[in-house]
């Protein structure tokens, strides 16, 4: 080969090298954009390989009272309102209740019927420091299914069942010893025998759930932030009404699906809670707008629709929409979220635990 032939090469090698050095920044740029509005609340954690819920950097929330760790949730008993979960039916028709996925439960057998509500009245001392969420069941034979226990009504086979993991963590044993103990006591109280699982297999089951809990607990976090001139509280409230959200009594502009679950919020961006009076007459530096991906229902279509109202917003409140570190966020930012969303989404539905679901609000609470 002539010199200039090997000129030639050596220059087009350099241009190949080049082109590939300045893809991999470009690469590199729209993850870390991406990464900026991904928050998680389970520590800095990498989630797996790259195809599931796997490669957004973990940051800490900024709802430290809803992380994982945080303050504990008082029990309940079958209240309609605490969103218990699906039971895995053992027989067509099964009432929503508690499931092994989720509870600790603790199976209690009568040799007679029992009213429901001598059970309810024996377990509420026991079961009274009790840290989780704990429900009562009772099987009604002629609707062959587990139901909440009803005062009024009559059992032979009834359970409870103390929830395994929460954003607070996984249960302890001594939890879970306390729970076991205070079951025991109530139904020794009617006549009835109850039977303690192992609590090491409960353990084991409940720390392997809450580090799968961990790895999809992802918070999507966008701002529109002023440019030059305030944004007036007036015109946020019209356009946050206008696209389906409502100022709810904390001070956030929620949107909900038809089933009342939060879809996505928006927030003043300062911090201070929103007033349906005081918006009148004042004005914000900036917005936040967040979208709790285990808890929201189909969270890659509402992702599409915060990312569709984030730029109207931006666009006509003359602002511009940044991520948690202040920095642009461009289209690939948004391409690459989306695609770390239908990870999650993904990942979750293989547990059986589809986002928004009964037992994703359960867990992620």
């Amino acid at each position: 080969m002539s010199d200039l032939q090997y000129g030639l090469l050596a220059i087009g090698a350099v241009v190949v090298i080049a082109v590939l050095a300045y893809n991999k920044w470009q690469e590199i740029k729209y993850r870390r954009e991406a990464e900026g509005s991904l928050k998680s609340r389970h520590g800095d954690v990498l989630m797996g390989a790259a195809e599931d819920p796997a490669t957004a950097q973990r940051a800490p929330t900024a709802d430290p009272q809803g992380a994982r760790g945080g303050e504990r949730i008082e029990p309940t008993f079958d209240r309609p309102d605490t969103g218990a979960v699906p039971a895995a039916p053992k027989a067509p028709g099964a009432a929503p209740g508690l499931t092994e996925t989720i509870d600790f439960i603790v199976a209690v057998e009568a040799a007679e019927d029992i009213d429901g509500e001598a059970l309810l009245r024996a377990a509420a001392a026991p079961l009274a420091g009790c840290s989780r969420p704990v429900r009562l069941e009772g099987y009604d034979q002629s609707a062959a299914q587990w139901g909440p226990l009803r005062p009024q009504a009559r059992y032979t086979l009834m359970r409870a069942g103390l929830q395994l993991v929460d954003r607070q963590g996984p249960a302890s044993d001594s939890e879970l010893a306390t729970f076991g103990a205070g079951v025991r006591q109530a139904a020794a109280a009617v006549g009835a025998l109850a039977t303690v699982p192992d609590r090491g297999d409960a353990m084991a089951h409940a720390t392997e759930l809450d580090d799968f809990c961990g790895q999809v607990d992802i918070l999507i976090e966008l701002h529109v932030a002023a440019t030059a001139t305030p944004f007036p509280g007036t015109k946020i409230r019209a356009l946050a009404e206008a696209n389906g959200l409502e100022l709810e009594d904390d001070g956030r502009f929620r949107r909900r699906d038809d089933a009342g679950r939060v879809l996505y919020e928006l927030a003043n961006m300062d911090a201070t809670p929103f007033g349906a009076e005081a918006m009148r007459s004042m004005t914000v530096s900036g917005l936040t707008l967040e979208l709790d991906v285990p808890r929201t229902p189909d969270p890659v279509r509402a992702f599409e629709q915060l990312r569709d109202l984030v730029r109207q917003l931006a666009q006509t409140l003359d602002g511009r929409v940044v991520d948690g570190n202040r920095a642009a966020v461009s289209p690939a930012a948004y391409d690459l979220i989306r695609s770390q969303i239908q990870s999650v989404q993904r990942a979750m539905a293989a547990r059986s635990i589809e986002p928004g679901s009964a037992p994703a609000l359960r867990l992620f609470s």
